[in-house]
């Protein structure tokens, strides 16, 4: 988001919102969960959950642990995957990726959730979120996050451990601009092709090496 208003807690832009739809409050057409973690402050919108966001594009929670998965589209430098907490500030601008953005929006006393997974031009320009795998239990890709880039047609498939990463390999392409995944009841994953193409991961003849990092 231009402006700093990413940065900016009296604004909606740029944050992931967490409301109850099935209660309202005053004015206002949905309730304000009494766990959020700006409710009560003056300077924030208690919509708010976690901020810091420039285009999340795509996410998800992990079925077994709950996490949730965002992937943030990058402005010229990086395209991230994050595991987003409650209240966390996860950067833009100040941050893209890894990488220092611009002071220009810096607020003092303020940390940055750093991101589980980026990367740099060379590998796409457009991430595109997914899901964390848990078909087959057997299955080496059991746990494994996975994501791609709409511009490269890359898929990647990546590991964590307490939200540092432990192991990302590309373990595939696709034929069309890859726009979305989606998941069935079973726990496979389907990625989305920009001309309407839905194509099944199959992992079954496959094998993650964990050993084995890009």
């Amino acid at each position: 988001m231009p402006n700093g208003h990413a940065q900016n807690l009296q604004l909606l832009l740029g944050k992931l919102l967490r409301i109850d739809v099935d209660r309202t409050e005053g004015d206002l057409g949905y309730a304000i969960p009494k766990d959020n973690p700006f409710l009560g402050k003056a300077d924030a919108r208690p919509e708010i959950w976690a901020y810091g966001f420039r285009n999340p594009w795509r996410f998800s929670f992990d079925r077994v642990t709950g996490d949730l998965w965002i992937a943030d589209v990058g402005q010229d430098r990086e395209e991230e995957v994050a595991i987003a907490h409650r209240g966390e500030n996860h950067g833009w601008n100040v941050y893209e990726g890894f990488e220092p953005f611009s002071n220009q929006y810096r607020k003092e006393g303020r940390t940055f959730a750093q991101p589980v997974f980026a990367y740099k031009r060379k590998y796409g320009i457009s991430v595109t979120g997914g899901f964390v795998y848990r078909g087959d239990k057997q299955s080496s890709f059991y746990g494994v996050y996975v994501c791609g880039d709409y511009a490269s047609k890359r898929i990647f498939g990546l590991t964590q451990e307490n939200g540092r990463l432990k192991s990302v390999r590309q373990i595939g392409t696709v034929p069309q601009g890859l726009v979305s995944f989606g998941t069935d009841e079973a726990g496979h994953i389907y990625a989305v092709g920009y001309e309407g193409m839905i194509y099944q991961l199959d992992f079954t003849e496959a094998g993650f090496d964990e050993s084995k990092s890009d």
